[in-house]
């Protein structure tokens, strides 16, 4: 499904199911992410609808299941209003109350630091949840997430073969350095290690800040339980990638004081190589051909750093 085939209409239908009792006003296009998704005001308050276009019916169900999971925490997610996971026809999606804000134009060590405080708070919500690995839905069970594998590690390995299976020409070169950096420091990755939920995309577009602080944090896709340092590294290496000639040092220095932890170095060159992964998977989803040699020098300099 593409998202060419979701339209307003559809937008409007999905807010008009879920709350009946308001009128839609408006709707308009969110111009980010890889899915569709769609504003909607109505004359009570606003809405978002995301449509998958992008990613399979049961990511997106998990994905509801996690911002399920967290509603009664103090982590700023949106509220699920509706979800029609398998319609007649069309793509799965589902209905969010909006959130304040919106994403942030730049980040500050002020608001790296914050993003730390509160990317920690994933760290006390998983008790509940049995296994580890990706997140999966399973409905009409006591615990309706579980995760997908036995180990930690186990998932960690299974994540960098999957992600460098299918790599960006562009990248392809960087796939056996990678997957022997990974080799060589697994062993640091922790089997069994205290569990959180773990986001897999933590970066300031994924965040909705108002007034300085991070009042949202969305794109909860391919969320995993376990070890949440592997979310600080990747976070750190996206900042540190957006912000050249040092100045993602300082940013990345700033969402560890945040966060309230560093990460040992064999497991950092281990979670530094899974973010390269998932950029060697998702390059070209990323990247246009402006700037593709360019950000593909920088992974190639960073690649060379983690085998120094």
């Amino acid at each position: 499904m593409t998202d060419a085939a979701v339209t307003p209409a559809d937008a409007r239908r999905a807010v008009a199911d879920a709350v009946p009792d308001e009128r839609v006003r408006s709707t308009a296009r969110i111009e980010s992410g890889t899915n569709t998704l769609y504003r909607v005001e109505t004359d009570a308050r606003g809405y978002v609808v995301k449509f998958s276009t992008f990613v399979g019916p049961e990511i997106t169900a998990a994905e509801v299941a996690v911002y399920r999971r967290l509603a009664d925490t103090d982590l700023p997610v949106p509220r699920v209003v509706a979800a029609t996971l398998d319609p007649a026809e069309g793509p799965a999606y589902f209905v969010t109350a909006a959130l304040p804000g919106g994403p942030p134009t730049g980040v500050s060590p002020a608001l790296a630091r914050r993003m730390g405080r509160t990317l920690r708070l994933f760290s006390s919500v998983s008790a509940d949840i049995d296994g580890y690995g990706r997140l999966e839905h399973t409905p009409g069970t006591t615990t309706p997430l579980t995760g997908s594998a036995d180990t930690w590690r186990e998932y960690v390995d299974w994540s960098v073969e999957m992600l460098l299976s299918k790599p960006s020409d562009r990248v392809r070169d960087l796939v056996e350095p990678v997957r022997g950096v990974v080799d060589r420091t697994l062993d640091a990755v922790p089997r069994q290690p205290d569990p959180a939920i773990v986001p897999d995309d933590y970066r300031p577009a994924n965040l909705h800040v108002a007034d300085g602080e991070v009042v949202g944090v969305l794109d909860l896709e391919r969320a995993a339980r376990g070890d949440l340092r592997l979310a600080l590294v990747k976070s750190g290496y996206l900042l540190t990638r957006e912000r050249p000639a040092g100045g993602g040092d300082r940013l990345r220095t700033a969402l560890c004081e945040g966060f309230g932890a560093d990460v040992p170095d064999e497991l950092r060159r281990c979670y530094r190589a899974v973010a390269v992964a998932s950029e060697i998977r998702g390059f070209d989803v990323w990247w246009d051909d402006a700037v593709a040699d360019e950000a593909a020098g920088s992974v190639r300099a960073t690649v060379d750093e983690l085998i120094e």
